[in-house]
């Protein structure tokens, strides 16, 4: 699976403004609530509750936050795209400014799994992450998932 099958064009955003974790989650939740019609407060609830469970930062300034929301009838794949870096789980060695995102279903277990299985070998190349933070508009970004 392509990260452009769990990651639609209309769900890249870069050049996103944030200077905390909880006002990147805050944002993030807003642009994702306009496509999955979900209010923004539940998705950012959500976020934060599996944050709890253990950070998903995964190092080289990425995150993969993600949560399962009743009311989601398929997985949604985001990437964002930050301007600057900013402090990830109050340690300031992990600062990110790639962050995905993964809604799915509560009861999407096994492809919820896959997907994050997924941006994780993407991410382990490392011209992959270097073409994320070279490029500068979505075309950049969508050849990238795309091949």
């Amino acid at each position: 699976m392509k990260i452009n099958q769990i990651i639609s064009d209309n769900c890249i955003f870069l050049g996103v403004k944030a200077n905390s974790q909880s006002s990147l989650f805050k944002e993030i939740s807003l642009k994702i609530s306009e496509i999955i019609n979900i209010r923004p407060e539940l998705i950012q609830k959500k976020l934060n509750e599996r944050e709890k469970l253990g950070s998903t930062s995964v190092g080289n300034g990425i995150a993969i936050p993600h949560a399962k929301i009743v009311g989601v009838n398929k997985i949604y794949g985001f990437f964002f795209k930050l301007i600057d870096s900013v402090e990830f789980d109050g340690d300031t060695s992990k600062k990110v400014d790639l962050i995905f995102v993964i809604i799915a279903p509560n009861d999407y277990q096994s492809e919820h799994l896959l997907a994050l299985s997924n941006i994780s070998k993407f991410l382990r190349i490392k011209e992959n992450v270097d073409g994320l933070r070279r490029g500068d508009d979505i075309e950049n970004i969508k050849v990238l998932f795309t091949n």
